[in-house]
């Protein structure tokens, strides 16, 4: 695990959570998720990673927001967000998204 302190900011896995819920809309025949990804940490997180084998959607996902790396995604080209991230898929059910826990945390 990749954690980087400046004063007394710190920030770990746990701090980030994942909460889906479906939006009302149908795409290609599946209910289409919304995820959003909220941080509860002062810090900028970079280089967040999702963790998600056999992820599968029939919606398509702007390479922007989710880019393929290795088993998992890229969020928002490693980029920080503040105060949380965003993104929707389409399938049957809610994916169980983890995230990686090697993570770039900048404070000032």
């Amino acid at each position: 695990m990749l954690l980087v302190h400046k004063g007394s900011c710190q920030c770990d896995p746990e701090d980030l959570k994942i909460v889906q819920s479906k939006t009302g809309a149908v795409v290609r025949h599946k209910p289409e998720w919304n995820a959003t990804i909220n941080k509860d940490c002062p810090c900028v997180i970079k280089d967040v990673s999702l963790i998600c084998p056999a992820f599968r959607t029939t919606e398509c996902i702007d390479p922007s927001a989710l880019a393929i790396q290795g088993d998992g995604y890229l969020l928002n080209h490693g980029e920080g967000f503040n105060p949380s991230f965003n993104f929707t898929c389409a399938w049957d059910d809610s994916y169980p998204f983890k995230v990686d826990p090697d993570f770039r945390i900048e404070c000032s």
